[in-house]
């Protein structure tokens, strides 16, 4: 059995090291009809998987692409950037499609170019809407119908109700055991870093599902139980969109903060709820998705929204919260002004950092900022 720290290690590497992950998925995608790569957490992975194909997460690269004939400029967001060099220089050919959202201004001008200048694979936009209401949901539900369709022409394979509730039960137990995995982390600073807790939450959208489950529930069901909380250290949580380098997060660990949780794509609201297995299973999976961990491009009910993440903020016994925003990812600075002025309220100290997706080394600036930040975090 691996040990905690070999099972870490390995995570990293999947993320970090783009020859370690290609050949890892090159061995996955033997087992499958293909690979569907995608872009969003609104993208149902257990349709992709029930019609026979391999969901995977796309996360960056980490590493310099060939040169491109065309590029995406300023300011369209840096993720963006860096994935549409990646795939016009042929660095995602092993997909056999891709799979855009209905999000973003940088998201949509990366499918539109993606028309123009990437030959392979195909790509396809998923519609889904920007509300959350019960017409949305049954908009989604048919939507995601379709989707299904389209992947049972593309493969052969007939999305079974039996088939399809296997697989959502199989995604839900993912859900479950991160969310325990964040219980623990709660009360225990001496589990599982944060850099730690990143690195495996992220690499859990690249591993294959069953070997994913099998070492989170080894993790999990080692974990203490007891309450340990050094009050030495400085109790953050982490906010913004998709943050995978784990890298950035070690450095607020080293300067003495505890990231205890996150409000990140890649984390907490990836596995904030599970798809009913009772009823229309479409409507289901699309009430899920819609209603789990919002996006700044959605449009939900503000009160609703400001009142849950108050009640989140007072139930982790914060010190401060750090938001690591991607350069030009416009949607989550609005959010980040939107809450803001609720942790104002709320006497909580926040520190606002803009970040180059890929960029693995922190800056001395950042570095600075980070920590004397840590040095004035705490409640007044």
């Amino acid at each position: 059995m691996e040990t905690t720290q070999h099972i870490i290690a390995r995570c990293k590497k999947l993320i970090s090291q783009p020859e370690y992950r290609n050949e890892y998925l090159i061995r996955i995608k033997e087992k499958y009809l293909g690979i569907i790569g995608y872009f969003s957490n609104y993208i149902p992975e257990e349709i992709i998987a029930a019609a026979g194909f391999y969901p995977l997460r796309i996360i960056g690269c980490y590493e310099p692409s060939k040169p491109s004939p065309h590029s995406l400029y300023i300011p369209v967001c840096s993720f963006a950037r860096d994935m549409y060099s990646a795939a016009s220089s042929g660095g995602l050919s092993y997909l056999s499609q891709v799979v855009f959202p209905n999000s973003c201004d940088s998201m949509r001008v990366f499918a539109q170019m993606w028309e123009h200048a990437v030959n392979f694979p195909p790509a396809c936009v998923l519609l889904h809407p920007i509300n959350d209401n019960s017409n949305a949901i049954q908009y989604f539900a048919e939507v995601i119908e379709r989707f299904a369709g389209k992947l049972h022409q593309d493969g052969g394979n007939l999305i079974t109700q039996t088939r399809l509730k296997e697989t959502i039960d199989t995604y839900n137990q993912t859900r479950r055991l991160l969310r325990r995995l964040y219980d623990i982390r709660k009360i225990n600073d001496t589990f599982l870093a944060g850099s730690d807790a990143v690195a495996l939450m992220t690499a859990g959208l690249i591993m294959a599902r069953d070997e994913y489950n099998q070492i989170l529930s080894q993790i999990v069901n080692q974990g203490p139980r007891e309450i340990h909380k050094d009050r030495k250290l400085k109790r953050i949580m982490i906010m913004g969109p998709l943050m995978d380098n784990y890298g950035f997060l070690s450095k607020i660990e080293e300067f003495g903060g505890y990231i205890v949780y996150d409000n990140i794509t890649n984390g907490s609201r990836y596995c904030d709820l599970d798809v009913e297995i009772e009823g229309n299973l479409y409507e289901n999976i699309a009430r899920r998705y819609l209603t789990s961990g919002p996006s700044p491009t959605l449009n939900s009910d503000k009160e609703i929204s400001d009142q849950s993440f108050q009640a989140l903020i007072d139930d982790l016994d914060l010190d401060g919260i750090i938001f690591i925003n991607q350069k030009f990812c416009e949607p989550h600075v609005h959010k980040y002004l939107a809450e803001a002025d609720i942790l104002k309220q709320m006497n909580i100290n926040v520190l606002m950092l803009e970040i180059e997706h890929g960029r693995v080394e922190v800056d001395e600036r950042d570095m600075l900022r980070i920590e004397s930040f840590l040095e004035i975090a705490g409640r007044s």
